[in-house]
């Protein structure tokens, strides 16, 4: 009688979690669909210059998720579960926002500009805009615990993208259709939102705002945004060194070999903004045990995603090869490319968990020490490699960068749990 008491005991907490993943993973898959169809689209009809163009400021959007995520959006997921008595006192992180926004389309508008001309400036610019607000905005949901208004968001975006690029392939495909695709599809997807969540953008009072963030950047944001920029340089070191010293055709096949694990990356930055709450809240709460069962949950997500990944592009490569790799691209180096890419994705699914975790605890500065030492045991191997190897082999080095920056933050695990269990 006791065993079939504790049977459906068992099981709750399994339909939870597979519910809790599912909702983000399935928003998450389709916004990963809809930039691999953009991606696809691009390899098929521009030629390697634009695709690494693309690919490229593709690269930089998703770095400013991550500095988003350093400067508003793990600080005020973090400020709302554990100062949860405080209510709507974080309206300074809007603001705050809005100018990391407009930062952002500064500078993906002038990479346009440089790299392709000024309508592809216009497009990527306000590509950079939206999709940080909307990055904001999915933090939000994920913090106050409503997934539903980020995952309506995600599901808005991926239909837009997927509609914007069926009508660049009736148009004629150009690079700066691409941006505008994506630009567009970000200010449709913000509307779930609602008109308050933009209101509150509102770019009056920002000294006060910026006099009210000071605390928190003193506290965890200068040190998030250390830990974040030598993160980006290390993660994608080839992205910008190749880009710089052999051109944008050159970083081609990487970022074919890049795609593939597109959606990977995806989940693992859809799924922190959904953990981080929850481990933030239940280190709030002194439930160290129910924080590291968070991150074995997240692991484990993330594990399953990249095997389906990887038999994915195996299938791809194997059978139908030709859809992804263009004529004059070389086969055996994109087929480098992806082998390469599958171990770094790899080793990011496994330190991603702990790295969230690591930084629930509040051990920001540590933390940012430890990527300091992989990005330059990174960009010097990167360096190394595209002086004397072939630019694919780049990848090798954010491997390497990986594993020093993976090993370094299961140590500042192993030290946490000694801390917790005295």
């Amino acid at each position: 009688m006791v065993e079939a008491a504790a049977l459906p005991v068992e099981k709750k907490p399994l339909r939870a979690t597979l519910a809790r993943f599912g909702l983000a993973s399935m928003s998450s898959a389709a916004v990963s669909v809809s930039h691999l169809l953009v991606q696809l689209a691009s390899v098929r009809r521009l030629d390697a210059a634009e695709i690494g163009t693309l690919a490229f400021l593709l690269v930089i959007i998703q770095f400013g998720y991550g500095l988003s995520n350093a400067l508003v959006s793990t600080p005020y997921a973090i400020a709302v579960n554990q100062h949860e008595e405080e209510g709507e006192g974080f309206d300074f992180f809007y603001p705050v926002n809005l100018l990391l926004a407009l930062a952002q389309g500064l500078l993906c508008g002038t990479i346009g500009w440089v790299m392709a001309g000024p309508w592809a400036a216009a497009a990527f610019g306000l590509a950079g805009v939206f999709s940080l607000l909307r990055w904001f905005g999915r933090a939000n949901a994920y913090a106050h615990h409503t997934p539903g208004g980020a995952a309506i968001s995600d599901l808005v975006y991926a239909v837009c993208v997927v509609a914007g690029v069926g009508a660049t392939l009736a148009f004629g495909a150009h690079l700066e259709l691409f941006g505008a695709v994506i630009a567009a599809a970000g200010a449709v997807a913000l509307i779930p939102f609602g008109a308050r969540f933009l209101a509150r953008h509102r770019p009056v009072g920002l000294g006060r705002a910026l006099a009210d963030y000071r605390p928190v950047w003193k506290r965890q944001s200068a040190w998030t945004l250390i830990g974040v920029v030598t993160t980006e340089a290390t993660s994608n070191a080839h992205s910008y060194i190749v880009t710089l010293f052999a051109g944008p055709a050159a970083f081609a096949p990487i970022a074919v070999g890049m795609l593939f694990f597109r959606p990977v990356n995806v989940c693992i930055t859809a799924l922190t903004q959904l953990e981080r709450p929850r481990m933030a809240r239940a280190i709030g709460k002194g439930d160290a045990r129910g924080a590291r069962g968070s991150a074995r949950a997240f692991m484990a997500a993330l594990v399953a995603i990249w095997i389906a990944t990887v038999v994915l592009a195996g299938l791809i490569l194997t059978l139908v090869p030709q859809v992804i790799i263009k004529p004059t691209l070389s086969v055996p180096t994109v087929m480098t490319a992806v082998a390469l890419c599958a171990g770094l994705s790899l080793v990011q699914c496994l330190q991603a968990p702990m790295s969230v975790l690591t930084q629930a605890r509040g051990a920001f500065r540590p933390l940012a020490a430890t990527s300091v030492r992989s990005c330059i045991v990174g960009v010097a191997a990167v360096v190394a490699i595209t002086l004397f190897a072939p630019s694919v082999y780049t990848i090798a080095g954010v491997v390497l960068a990986q594993l020093v920056m993976m090993l370094g933050i299961w140590r500042l695990d192993r030290r946490a749990r000694r801390g917790e269990a005295q």
